[in-house]
């Protein structure tokens, strides 16, 4: 189902540029030397364009944003397939992470709704029991509007793939080799192949980190932009405003918890109220 949505999303990220803003990221987590390949900028530019479209296809294709108020939950469908009672969405709201450190700027700015993603689990039902009941209601990448939301995921999607490399490759070069399959994690069909004086199996730091070589482990490791984020079908479906069915997908990504997702809008000031009720904040999407 979700495929099919994807295949027909054209718009996004423009891939024609000839530069892009993660490029002085690519510097700062790997370094001056890097700059010295072949075409650098355009080469890593490429990349970085491919697999932010992608992330932006794999975004766009969550449904929402579905309008959430603890005070007027009575009539309607969302709240009452997601959410087992108003609490659920006050404990979501007032536990999470992001919602405690990036609404007070959305209170300066004088908003009264914010947009967010929601993810949540499905929970194991009690003896007595009866339909789907779900659990861990989390939210994270708030902002003003719907737009910032999905941008903010795509960002946060891109800064995870790049620091995920720059940790593959801090390993390499503090055990100053690793197995080929190590290297090759990501793409093993891209990946650098090894010197011809390395001893089989290996690959060295020396060689791969050299600066064309290590652009070539970057470019496979974008490439694959899905085995850090994707979106899949699920069996969670809601009632839409067009009085049919809409699918929550599945979101599989750096966190190890697989969340059906959705965006939603959400009032400032019930969040307001969920955070003065909690103790502590303690719940995130790893993305």
């Amino acid at each position: 189902m979700f495929f099919n949505k994807l295949s027909g999303l054209v718009h996004g990220p423009h891939a024609s540029s000839p530069s892009h803003r993660f490029v002085e990221k690519v510097v700062a987590a790997l370094g001056e030397s890097i700059t010295e390949a072949n075409n650098f900028e355009s080469v890593v530019a490429h990349a970085l364009h491919s697999a932010e479209l992608y992330y932006y296809q794999q975004i766009q294709a969550i449904p929402g944003p579905f309008e959430i108020a603890i005070s007027e939950p009575c009539n309607d469908s969302f709240f009452h397939t997601i959410f087992n009672a108003p609490e659920d969405v006050q404990a979501a709201l007032g536990r999470s992470i992001e919602v405690r450190d990036f609404l007070p700027a959305l209170v300066r700015d004088g908003k009264l709704e914010f947009f967010g993603l929601l993810g949540f689990r499905e929970k194991a039902a009690g003896d007595n029991e009866t339909g789907r009941r779900f659990a861990d209601h989390t939210i994270r990448s708030i902002g003003h509007s719907e737009e910032y939301c999905r941008e903010s995921l795509r960002n946060s999607c891109l800064h995870r793939l790049l620091g995920q490399f720059r940790e593959h490759v801090e390993t390499l070069r503090s055990r100053g080799r690793l197995l080929t399959t190590e290297w090759n994690i990501e793409n093993s069909a891209n990946a650098v192949l090894a010197g011809d004086d390395q001893a089989p199996g290996f690959i060295l730091a020396e060689h791969v980190l050299q600066p064309d070589n290590l652009l070539k482990g970057l470019v496979a490791w974008l490439d694959a932009p899905e085995n850090h984020l994707r979106i899949e079908s699920s069996h969670v479906a809601v009632a839409d405003q067009r009085g049919g069915r809409t699918e929550l997908p599945v979101m599989r990504c750096a966190d190890r918890r697989h969340w059906v997702v959705s965006l939603v809008q959400l009032q400032v000031r019930e969040a307001l109220n969920a955070l003065a009720s909690e103790s502590r904040c303690h719940r995130y999407i790893l993305v």
